[in-house]
């Protein structure tokens, strides 16, 4: 495919995700969380408890950025620390139920919003489909560039 057609599949992908992104954030808009502490959220929602050092590098951010974002959200009531038995050095961040109640409002206000797309496209679930298809795609190629 031609460089030009690739870099508008890019930027097309780049803005439809961007665009499912900020009807999530219409939801945190008016609270207490930031765009930041919401994407820090949401990583141990989907992923489960981590340590500051693995959020730090699935956010991309320094460890002492981290434990900012993770000391206000813990003094909001969105996360917990939580020592290891074994090793009293090692701290794993869990997310409350205020926590889990803040992604679970701006994930149904995506799938309403996405909802409102899918009813004005012809055959939503090709394109269903084929979204699936692109998303495996994309794994498949993650993992063998992993090798």
């Amino acid at each position: 495919m031609e460089k030009n057609r690739l870099e508008n599949f890019e930027k097309i992908l780049r803005d439809i995700c961007f665009k499912i992104k900020v009807e999530g954030r219409k939801i945190i808009k008016n609270s207490e969380i930031s765009p930041a502490q919401f994407d820090l959220l949401q990583i141990i929602y989907f992923r489960g408890p981590k340590r500051v050092t693995d959020i730090s590098i699935a956010l991309g951010i320094t460890k002492s950025t981290t434990t900012g974002l993770i000391n206000r959200l813990e003094n909001s009531g969105y996360l917990k620390k939580t020592k290891d038995e074994k090793d009293k050095r090692v701290t794993t961040i869990q997310i409350t139920q205020k926590g889990e109640n803040v992604i679970k409002e701006v994930i149904k206000a995506r799938v309403e919003f996405m909802n409102k797309v899918l009813s004005q496209i012809e055959n939503p679930e090709n394109l269903m489909r084929q979204l699936e298809h692109l998303d495996y795609t994309i794994n498949e190629v993650r993992n063998n560039e992993k090798e």
